[in-house]
């Protein structure tokens, strides 16, 4: 008897033992379920609002390319300066300034692209262009029939693909605060360029007529000879103007338009419309080689640059199709004056 009361008694504190560490084992087990759930349960919450930031951004992104494609294709740009302040601020995109010069020039090019087909690209013999600049300058607006100079916007390019790739190495070599003054002190020196011609043209006109006859028949038989320059001639001045419109765009971020535009209207007899057409089409490549050097320094936020690049392809074909080709030059002109007076201005405060 007294065997079987120690055996009974063993087998009960067994018994007790394995019934603690299953009651031990089941709590162990009802804890990590409960972990796992909890952490599953907040990595769900924070990959919604990583899904909510991201759509919110390719918004944002979207909005500033088109408003930024829309005044690039009326001032014959890519758009970079209006959209670099966007994207920096606490608002927008929220990029640094190195980000957001690398990821404009990818929407830069797509505005240079559909900016340069909504001009048109300029064919036809010289009498038939001639008839459409007359019929231009008698209803103060352009016609359809193409204005963009391919073979002056390939000069242009041929240059300024190899200039881009040295501004854009420039540009990661400086600082934030330098890089955003030099852009506002660029863009305050040119504002005035573009509006200031009209005045320049009229004062050299008044000094024309003061001429006799016999000067105004020499000048309009060197006018009739000098209408029909050699190749070289035309693109040799297209060719320098690349070189600097080139640099200026891998290291700002921008098309180049602000120098190409200024360049054309001041050095040759080329219509504003015309200008800004062939200043369009002359970015497209240059921009890309400017992207590419970002991109390998890191300095490309890829998370937004397709929809800021459809977003401005969509602003420069309206732009330039729907209003560019239907405002008079003189109102192209001062716009374009005001967008850089306002946009380096503000570039040049927040610095």
């Amino acid at each position: 008897r007294a065997f079987q009361l120690a055996s009974f008694m063993m087998m009960m504190m067994m018994l007790s033992r394995g019934g603690t560490s299953l009651v031990c084992a089941c709590g162990r087990q009802q804890r990590h379920s409960y972990i796992r759930r909890l952490s599953f349960s907040n990595n769900t919450k924070s990959t919604e609002k990583y899904d909510a930031s991201t759509i919110v951004d390719q918004m944002k992104s979207f909005s500033i390319g088109s408003l930024a494609g829309m005044l690039g294709s009326l001032a014959g740009m890519g758009g970079g300066f209006v959209m670099i302040p966007m994207m920096t601020a606490s608002r927008g995109l929220r990029l640094t300034q190195h980000q957001a010069h690398g990821t404009s020039l990818f929407a830069v090019g797509s505005t240079g692209l559909f900016g340069a087909l909504a001009y048109g690209i300029k064919t036809g013999e010289e009498g038939e262009d001639d008839d459409i600049v007359n019929n231009s300058t008698d209803s103060k607006m352009p016609q359809q029939q193409g204005l963009v100079e391919l073979d002056i916007a390939l000069a242009l390019t041929a240059t300024a693909m190899v200039t881009a790739r040295f501004g854009a190495i420039a540009s990661s070599k400086m600082s934030e605060r330098s890089l955003k003054r030099a852009l506002g002190a660029f863009m305050l020196f040119i504002a005035p360029l573009v509006p200031g011609k009209k005045y320049l043209d009229d004062w050299l006109e008044g000094n024309d007529k003061v001429s006799s006859d016999k000067q105004v028949q020499t000048q309009i038989i060197d006018t009739s000879v000098a209408q029909q320059p050699s190749n070289l001639e035309r693109l040799l001045p297209a060719s320098f103007i690349g070189t600097f419109s080139g640099f200026l765009s891998g290291m700002f971020g921008v098309g180049g338009g602000a120098i190409v535009v200024p360049s054309l209207v001041l050095s040759t007899d080329m219509s504003h419309h015309a200008a800004l057409g062939t200043s369009l089409c002359a970015m497209v490549l240059p921009a890309m080689v400017g992207v590419l050097t970002h991109a390998n320094k890191g300095n490309v936020a890829w998370r937004v640059a397709p929809s800021l690049a459809l977003g401005s392809a969509v602003g420069a074909y309206i732009g330039g199709k729907e209003i560019g080709l239907h405002l008079e030059e003189d109102i192209l002109r001062g716009g374009f004056g005001v967008l850089m007076l306002v946009l380096g201005a503000r570039t040049w405060r927040t610095a």
